[in-house]
C-alpha cells in the first residue's frame, strides 16, 4: 500500500485547494436554493421527514437536521475524523489521532473529494452545506472548534469510521474501542431476521433489524425519513455524521446489517537494517524505501495545548503501527480502510427496486465488512456475508505477523461478492444473523464451509447463543404476524439458563453426595433459579442471580461464551453460584434483588464523546431496563457498566446500559410497506428537547412506535413543519407549505 511520492501529493493538494474552494463557493451559493426546495416535517417523536426534488436537496436537509438535533456531538465526531481528537479530549484521544495520521485520513479525503465524479461531489457539497446553513441561521450555536465545515469532512469521517472499526482485525490488540480507558469491556453485535411468506399469516415477508451499537458517541444511530420527490422513498437509520442512512427500507425492499468477522487485516514484520539509510527495509533480495513524514499533534493538558511532533513511516504493506525492537517494526494493512466510496453504493442500495438491483449494489464492494439480511415485497429473503476479503497464498499462517521481506505474502486482489457465503430463499423459510458464523444461518440451506478458503473467516465456528435462540424462535413460526414480530424483538428468554439449569439440577444430586456442605449453601439458590421460567423482567430476582452467576464463570468480555479455566469443574461452578449470591448480598443487602433495581437506562445531559466517557449518577433519574447481556442468549440485548468494587462508595451501585438495542425496526413488505421502530433514547441530543429521552420509555415498555412512511400519512400525522432556516410551525394541513414541483436545474442532477 505504498503512497504517492511527495511531489505528486503536493501537486494534488494544490489542485484540491482550487477545486475545494470552488466547490465551497458554489455550495454556499446553492444553500438558499436547497433550503427553499426542502420541506421538513417532524412527527410526534421528533423524527425528521425530509422531502426534496433531488438527492442533493434531500441530503442538504439531512445535514441540516443532524446539526439541528446533535451539533455538539457532530462537531466532536468530526474533530475525531480530522485527527484533532486529543485537542478536544486530551491524551485519551491520542491513539485515534495517531492512527488517523498513520493512515493519512485527512490528505486522502482531501484528494478524494477533488477526484469524485461531479454528481457525487454535489451530494457531498450538499450535506456539508446543510450543516453550514444550520450554523449560519443559528449564530447562537456554540462552535468551539469548527466554525464552518469543509466539503471533504464527511469523506474523512467515513475513512476514520473504517479505521476505528477495522483496526482490531489485525489482532494487534483486541480493543473494540480505540480510545480505551480502564473501563467497562462491554461490546455487542447485532441481531437481524428475515421471514419468508410461507411462515407469515399475511403471506408477506417480514424483516427485523436489531443493531447493537454504542448508545453514546461514535456509533450512535440517527433515524430519518428521506423522500426524493417522485423518485424514491426511504426510512431508516445511519451513523450520526454519515451522509446517508445505512439500513432500513424503501417502497420495495429493506435490509438490516450485523457485524461479521471476515479476515480483512494483516500485519507484516518489517526490518530496517540498512547500514547507511534508515528508511530502507528488507524486501525480496534487496531493500525498499519507506516513506517518512512528521506530524504535529496538539494534546490538551488542562487549559493548555501541548504540541507533540510524531514521525510516521509507511511501507508497501501499509503504515508502521508498532515497534518490536531497535530495527524491527510491524506494518498494518486493512482492506477497505482507505475506501470511502460507501456513499455511491448506499445510494444504489436505497434506490434498488428488487433483489437483482440490490445485489448489484452490494457487488460494488465498498462496505469493508457486515452481513446483510434482506426481504422484499415479492417474498424474497436473503442473507449475504459481505466483506473486502483479500486473496492470499495458502502457504502462510495469516493469523500471525508475516515476513515483510517475502513478496509471496502480498495480497493478490480481493474476493468478489459471488465468492462469499450467502443464502437466498432457503427451504426453511427464514434467515437470521446474530454475529454468528454464516454456516449457521438457518435450519436448512446453509452454505457449505468446504467451498471457501479457511483464511476467509474469523467467525467460521461462531454459533452464538443469540443465534441459537433466534433459530428456536423463527423455526417455530407458522402464522407470524407483524404485531408478533414487534413483540419478539423484545424477547428476553435466556438461552443459557434454559439449556444449563436442567443440567445443574441433575449435577446437584451428585454434589449432595460428594460435597454436602457446599450443597446446603447451593440448594436455596439453585431452587430459586429452577422455579424461574428463564425470562428477564424488571421484577425478576432469579434473572439478577443468573446474570451474576454467569458473569463470574464467563467474565465480561465479548463474545463471552467460553467458560473461564478456573471454573471448569462442576464443583467450582456451584461455588461460583455461592460467590455470586455473596456479591449481590454485599452490594444490595440481599441475593434476591429485582433486575430493574440494578440494571438501568440513563442519558447524561452533557455531550458524551464515547461510551467510556459517560458519567452515570444513581441520584439522577433513570429507567429500569429489561435488556439482557448478549452472551446469555436473549434477543433484547443490553450491555452494562461493570460491577466496580468501589462503585457503591462513590454513589453508583446501579449498572447502566452503554451498548445494545440502539435501534429496533420491524418491516412488513406488501403492496404497502408497514413499519414500526424506535431508537434507544430519542431523536434529539438536546437535553431541553422533549425528544431527548422520550423513546426510552417505549424501550422499557417493549413497544415500538408506528412509522409514517407514505407522504400523505406524514402530512396528516406530523406535528411540526418548516424549511431549513425557518422556525418550526405547528402543522395546519390547510396552511402547510407544499413541496415544490421537481425541476431540472444545475443542482438537481438526480
Amino acid at each position: 500500500m505504498k503512497g504517492p511520492s511527495w511531489w505528486v501529493w503536493c501537486m494534488g493538494m494544490g489542485i484540491w485547494v482550487f477545486g475545494s474552494q470552488a466547490g465551497m463557493a458554489w455550495a454556499k451559493q446553492a444553500e438558499p436554493i436547497w433550503a427553499k426546495q426542502v420541506i421538513i416535517y417532524r412527527d410526534a417523536w421528533g423524527v425528521a421527514h425530509i422531502q426534496g426534488p433531488s438527492l442533493p436537496a434531500v441530503v442538504f436537509g439531512y445535514g441540516y437536521v443532524q446539526a439541528e438535533d446533535h451539533f455538539p456531538l457532530l462537531e466532536d465526531l468530526y474533530m475525531l475524523a480530522l485527527g484533532r481528537y486529543s485537542q478536544v479530549h486530551g491524551p485519551r484521544g491520542l491513539n485515534s489521532d495517531l492512527l488517523n495520521r498513520a493512515f493519512r485520513v485527512v490528505p486522502l479525503a482531501q484528494r478524494e473529494y477533488h477526484e469524485l465524479p461531479p454528481k457525487d461531489r454535489q451530494v457531498v457539497d450538499a450535506f456539508v452545506a446543510g450543516i453550514n446553513y444550520y450554523l449560519q441561521t443559528h449564530p447562537e450555536e456554540p462552535t468551539p472548534f469548527l466554525k464552518r465545515f469543509e466539503p471533504w469532512f464527511p469523506l474523512a469521517f467515513s475513512r476514520q469510521v473504517a479505521v476505528e472499526l477495522l483496526h482490531r482485525y489485525s489482532d494487534l490488540h483486541h480493543n473494540y474501542v480505540l480510545r480505551r480507558n480502564p473501563a467497562p469491556a462491554t461490546f455487542g453485535g447485532s441481531n437481524a431476521w428475515a421471514v419468508a411468506p410461507r411462515r407469515t399469516a399475511s403471506g408477506r415477508a417480514l424483516l427485523a433489524a436489531m443493531p447493537h451499537q454504542p448508545l453514546f458517541g461514535l456509533g450512535m444511530l440517527y433515524e430519518v425519513h428521506l423522500v426524493c420527490q417522485g423518485k424514491w422513498n426511504f426510512f431508516g437509520v445511519g451513523l450520526l455524521g454519515a451522509m446517508l442512512p445505512s439500513m432500513g427500507h424503501n417502497e420495495h425492499l429493506g435490509w438490516a446489517m450485523t457485524t461479521n468477522e471476515p479476515d480483512v487485516a494483516d500485519l507484516w514484520r518489517v526490518v530496517f537494517d540498512h547500514p547507511q539509510d534508515p528508511l530502507l527495509y528488507r524486501y525480496a533480495e534487496g531493500y525498499r524505501r519507506a516513506e517518512s513524514w512528521k506530524e504535529t499533534v496538539l494534546v490538551r493538558q488542562g487549559r493548555r495545548l501541548q504540541s507533540r511532533q510524531v514521525e510516521f513511516r509507511s511501507t508497501c504493506h501499509g503504515p508502521i503501527v508498532k515497534q518490536e525492537g531497535p530495527r524491527t517494526f510491524l506494518a498494518m494493512r486493512i482492506a477497505g480502510a482507505m475506501d470511502s466510496r460507501i456513499m455511491a453504493q448506499t445510494v444504489a442500495m436505497i434506490r434498488a427496486r428488487n433483489w437483482e438491483e440490490f445485489y448489484a449494489a452490494l457487488r460494488q464492494g465498498h462496505y469493508p465488512i457486515f452481513n446483510f439480511i434482506y426481504a422484499d415485497r415479492w417474498g424474497n429473503i436473503a442473507y449475504v456475508y459481505n466483506g473486502r476479503v483479500p486473496r492470499r497464498s495458502t502457504q502462510f499462517n495469516w493469523r500471525q505477523a508475516l515476513d515483510g521481506s517475502d513478496p509471496r505474502t502480498q495480497w493478490q486482489g480481493f474476493h468478489s461478492l459471488d465468492e462469499l457465503p450467502q443464502v437466498v430463499n432457503p427451504p426453511s423459510g427464514y434467515v437470521q444473523n446474530c454475529n454468528n458464523s454464516p454456516f449457521f444461518t438457518t435450519e436448512e440451506g446453509n452454505p457449505d464451509p468446504k467451498q471457501f478458503p479457511s483464511y476467509m473467516f474469523r467467525d467460521a465456528h461462531w454459533d452464538l447463543r443469540r443465534a441459537k435462540r433466534s433459530r428456536q424462535i423463527l423455526g417455530q413460526l407458522k402464522q407470524a404476524t407483524f404485531e408478533q414480530m414487534c413483540r419478539l424483538v423484545f424477547d428476553t428468554k435466556m438461552y443459557w439458563a434454559a439449556e444449563a439449569l436442567p443440567r445443574y439440577k441433575e449435577a446437584f444430586q451428585e454434589l449432595q453426595k460428594t460435597h454436602p456442605q457446599l450443597a446446603r449453601r447451593v440448594k436455596p439458590l439453585l431452587e430459586h433459579l429452577l422455579e424461574w421460567d428463564g425470562r428477564c423482567t424488571v421484577q425478576s430476582t432469579a434473572a439478577t442471580l443468573c446474570e451474576a452467576w454467569y458473569r463470574r464463570m464467563y467474565g465480561q468480555g465479548y463474545p463471552g461464551e467460553v467458560l473461564l479455566p478456573r471454573y471448569e469443574s462442576l464443583e467450582d461452578q456451584f461455588r461460583a453460584l455461592v460467590e455470586a449470591a455473596r456479591e449481590l448480598r454485599a452490594s444490595y443487602g440481599s441475593w434476591k434483588v429485582p433486575w430493574g433495581q440494578v440494571f438501568r437506562i440513563q442519558r447524561p445531559a452533557q455531550v458524551v464523546p464515547d461510551l467510556y466517557a459517560v458519567r452515570f449518577d444513581d441520584r439522577r433519574s433513570s429507567l429500569a431496563s429489561p435488556g439482557v447481556p448478549g452472551p446469555l442468549g436473549a434477543i433484547f440485548t443490553h450491555y452494562y457498566t461493570p460491577v466496580l468494587p468501589l462503585g457503591w462508595l462513590l454513589g453508583q451501585r446501579r449498572r447502566y446500559a452503554v451498548v445494545g438495542a440502539s435501534y429496533l425496526g420491524v418491516y412488513e413488505f406488501g403492496p404497502r410497506v408497514r413499519g414500526a421502530s424506535l431508537v434507544q433514547f430519542g431523536t434529539s441530543g438536546r437535553p431541553q428537547s422533549p425528544h431527548f429521552f422520550d423513546q426510552a420509555h417505549l424501550l422499557v415498555k417493549r413497544q415500538l412506535k408506528p412509522e409514517l412512511f407514505y407522504w400523505s400519512d406524514v402530512v396528516r400525522e406530523a406535528r411540526w413543519v418548516y424549511r431549513p432556516g425557518e422556525r418550526w410551525r405547528r402543522v395546519d394541513s390547510s396552511a402547510a407549505p407544499s413541496a415544490p414541483s421537481p425541476t431540472v436545474t444545475k443542482d438537481t442532477v438526480f
